[in-house]
């Protein structure tokens, strides 16, 4: 078998056996020192996966995790052998390395290897072959007099070794570190801790099916979701909570069997209908490609799909039925929509007496925003309804602490938060979060994380190093990430041990931890004697000689917390006027607050920071609430005509059709015509319309031929303020008026006829049938010459 030098490269970063990825997790042999508190929840350990030809070893417990006089250490955890071969006879060996480690980058250097392995070994514990692949648990005993310094404190490198029987080199071995506290000679640090609560970058949670959607929120905020471990293993402690309301989910109020806030949106563009309920909003699919159909599997009739018949005047027809008429009426939540409103109000019961920071709804990326567009309307809301999450808790949650994604402060950053925040309720940060490293120029000694801007912002300045040590899910064993957190505030301890100094520790938005590692990690840092555990908002002020220090600009490029923004001044344009869009159609509806909530949701989502994170499905979402936008916003419309009409008076009536393909009650309506030229001019615009639920309606409107002519007459429908909704149409109109002059010269002639009549008359005086005196005899004669010129031709 290959011999294993001890400057072997691969161990990791925090400490890692030799060998094994660094997803490899032990057994749970052994039993846990670092107890977890009564009531956690259960680590579930999936089993060690072993190495090629390496030995791996998993260190499951250390104890205690700060050693002092007459404390002796117990470590346990396992060995497992690799699969080339078995290990035959292996001994365990505790070995204290001869480094004294004064610096940050020792303790790197350790960790990682880069530092030979050379000490005396200060414990053995003899073994039984292991089997190739298999695993056996040990426990191994140092007396603290073998780990003992003459510092006042110090971090102990110690390397846990296998040793088979007869070999002078290990087959594997891990790296960590003994946390020595001999007596206090130093002024505590304070820490304090903070981590984000937020949603992940999941389509699904926006999905139109509602099966699909549950399942996705149950996995975003459910019994076994990361936001429940991060809840549950922060339960008891001291940590700060910065969370986006919209991990609550829909607060549907009273009478829903709910109770709590209200949601903000939820996603989808349309309001859709599953086979138990109704208007959830949804994307519309997968590819966000929205379907052509007239009548989809949306709630909201797709434009156009009513009939095409003309109503008479003054009455209202309903349009075509859809796929989902026969679901509940709009505003009826489904039951996967109060299943998912009861998943929120477990975690607000979680909540109950924690110290919240409220992030801006949806955690807007703000980082992004400012930018390029701080005074986006959009994200300005999003940043005022971080306000709303303290009613919804029943508590403060703070919302005046800015902390951008990426833990950066470029120049102009600080202007633009101040210009974001100048057009909400927040009016002015308190204080930004940000990595120390980015307002930190290298110096010998760490700065206090009470930091200020040279404008008098105050900065929460985090330790990105102690920060990566908070014990993740895929860790081993939260074993390495405690002592090397120990080793770590000791070796900032010993910068000026007699200066006041504060320390900020925070996580990255996907912080996925174990509950119980995470329990077990915050009671053992926090009861190290020279931590002192704060609440991270007591470090926006100074504390006796623990002031603010100026920031100072980095010599060093300084890496994002978080990957390239997904938002864009066209995107976050986009958004905002889509935003403004379903403002003015909800303010025409009976029940445009469930309206504006559902379409709202999922457009105020992709604005979130998260989806960083899973750039794909952004575009996926952002082009179904685009398409479901149009289809929702041109389902009031003005039918448009496509035969001429012909206007044969001077005056007359129009009759325009407004049809309503929501499935929501539209009133104070207002229809507008303009013609495009003067030979039609409008008499008086028509009178706010109501429209019921997928129905339309026959507008009159009273119209004056000016001239004979072809005409356009545009017709559109605008909100009580004249923003205009909706999709216009345009109504051709022919005007053929009889001219009024043409009246006026017949009556003239028919006048001048019976006046020369009249005139012939009296000049000619009497008529010549008035001089034959027997008027009857003659007429007798003419019929009788008559009936003879009759019988001549018979």
């Amino acid at each position: 078998m290959r011999r294993l030098t001890a400057t072997a490269a691969t161990l990791a970063a925090l400490g890692l056996s030799v060998g094994p990825s660094a997803s490899a997790v032990p057994s749970p042999a052994g039993p846990s020192t670092y107890a977890a508190r009564p009531g956690a929840s259960v680590t579930h350990r999936a089993a060690v996966v072993p190495a090629k030809d390496v030995a791996v070893i998993v260190l499951d417990t250390l104890t205690p995790s700060v050693v002092g006089p007459g404390k002796d250490v117990t470590i346990t955890g396992t060995v497992t052998a690799p699969l080339t071969g078995p290990l035959s006879g292996p001994e365990v060996r505790v070995v204290r390395g001869d480094v004294t480690v004064t610096q940050r980058s020792t303790l790197d250097d350790w960790a990682t290897g880069r530092t030979e392995t050379s000490g005396r070994t200060v414990d053995t514990t003899s073994l039984a072959t292991v089997a190739a692949g298999q695993t056996r648990p040990f426990t191994a005993t140092v007396p603290w007099e073998r780990l003992r310094s003459d510092d006042a404190f110090a971090a102990v490198p110690i390397s846990v070794e296998v040793v088979q029987e007869g070999a002078s080199e290990p087959t594997g071995m891990t790296r960590t570190f003994i946390a020595w506290n001999g007596r206090k000679e130093y002024v505590p640090l304070k820490v304090a801790t903070v981590l984000p609560v937020t949603l992940d970058p999941a389509v699904a949670l926006a999905s139109r099916d509602d099966a699909t959607r549950l399942a996705a929120w149950e996995q975003a905020i459910g019994p076994d979701s990361r936001v429940a471990r991060i809840l549950e293993g922060t339960r008891g402690t001291p940590v700060d909570l910065a969370l986006d309301a919209s991990v609550l989910g829909p607060d549907l109020g009273a009478g829903s069997g709910t109770t709590g806030p209200t949601p903000g949106p939820t996603p989808s563009g349309t309001p859709t209908s599953g086979g138990t309920g109704t208007t959830t909003p949804a994307p519309s699919g997968t590819s966000g490609t929205p379907s052509s159909s007239a009548t989809g599997t949306t709630g909201t009739p797709a434009p156009g799909a009513g009939t095409s018949t003309t109503a008479p005047e003054g009455t209202q027809t309903p349009a075509a039925p859809s796929t989902t008429s026969t679901a509940p009426p709009a505003g009826t939540p489904s039951e996967a929509t109060l299943a998912i409103a009861r998943l929120g109000d477990a975690v607000v019961a979680q909540l109950g007496g924690r110290s919240v920071w409220a992030l801006p709804y949806a955690d807007a990326d703000v980082a992004a925003t400012v930018g390029v567009d701080p005074a986006n309307s959009l994200v300005r809301d999003l940043v005022s309804r971080a306000s709303t999450l303290a009613a919804r808790l029943g508590q403060p949650a703070r919302a005046d602490i800015v902390w951008p994604v990426d833990g950066l402060l470029p120049a102009g950053r600080e202007q633009g938060i101040k210009t974001l925040l100048s057009g909400t309720t927040v009016k002015k940060a308190a204080g930004i979060v940000v990595n120390a490293a980015a307002v930190t120029r290298e110096t010998a000694y760490t700065p206090t994380a009470r930091r200020v801007t040279s404008s008098g912002t105050r900065l929460l300045a985090y330790d990105a190093r102690l920060s990566a040590l908070l014990p993740k899910r895929t860790d081993p064993s939260p074993v390495l990430s405690v002592q090397r957190y120990l080793a770590e505030t000791l070796v900032l301890l010993g910068e000026r041990a007699g200066t006041p100094r504060s320390v900020l520790v925070t996580a990255p938005r996907t912080y996925d931890p174990d509950a119980a590692d995470l329990a077990t990690f915050l009671a053992a840092t926090s009861s190290a004697p020279w931590l002192d555990t704060v609440d991270a908002a007591s470090l926006l002020t100074d504390s006796g000689s623990d002031k603010a220090v100026p920031q100072t600009r980095p010599t060093t490029p300084v890496v994002s917390a978080a990957p390239k923004p997904v938002l864009d001044a066209r995107r976050l344009a986009r958004m905002a006027d889509q935003r403004d869009t379903l403002v003015s159609v909800s303010s025409v509806l009976r029940d445009g607050e469930e309206f504006e909530r559902t379409y709202r949701e999922v457009l105020d989502g992709l604005a979130s920071a998260r989806w960083r994170w899973n750039p794909a499905g952004w575009v996926t979402l952002a082009n179904s609430v685009d398409a479901d936008i149009k289809a929702a916003t041109s389902a009031i419309r003005v039918v448009p005509r496509t035969s001429t009409i012909n206007l044969l008076a001077e005056n007359g009536t129009l009759r325009i059709t407004v049809e309503n393909g929501l499935d929501y009650t539209v009133e104070d309506i207002r229809l507008r015509l303009v013609p495009d030229n003067p030979r039609i001019r409008i008499v008086e615009q028509p009178d706010p319309v109501t429209i019921g639920p997928s129905s339309r309606t026959n507008v009159p409107v009273e119209v004056a031929a000016v001239a004979a002519g072809h005409a356009e007459i545009r017709a559109f429908l605008t909100t009580a303020d004249g923003t205009l909704i909706g999709s216009p149409a345009t109504i051709p109109v022919s005007a053929n008026p009889l001219d009024a002059a043409i009246y006026w010269v017949g009556g003239i002639l028919v006048g001048l006829v019976l006046l020369a009549g009249v005139i012939r008359a009296v000049v000619k005086g009497t008529s010549r049938v008035d001089e034959i005196a027997d008027i009857e005899a003659v007429t007798a004669a003419h019929e009788a010459l008559g009936d003879a010129d009759d019988r001549d031709h018979v």
